[in-house]
């Protein structure tokens, strides 16, 4: 059960995470080509913020391993 909670926190914090990284670094291009929205970035880095995510997500599951935070026991009760 315990493996289930964590795997199941992980995918809530890197979700969340993930929308709160997508704003960082974008910028709108001056002259926008014909069949483009006119608010789509020229890069959005997108395989930066997953990694970046990725890597946020497991040191925040890491913590809250190492401090013994489990669901189950809010549960249980």
């Amino acid at each position: 059960m315990a493996l289930f909670t964590h795997v199941l926190i992980f995918i809530l914090v890197w979700w969340i995470l993930f929308f709160i990284l997508l704003p960082i670094k974008i910028k709108v291009p001056q002259k926008v080509e014909s069949g483009h929205a006119k608010s789509a970035p020229s890069k959005p880095y997108l395989l930066i913020k997953f990694i970046a995510t990725s890597l946020i997500s497991a040191l925040i599951l890491f913590f809250l391993i190492l401090f013994g935070f489990d669901l189950s026991n809010i549960f249980n009760k």
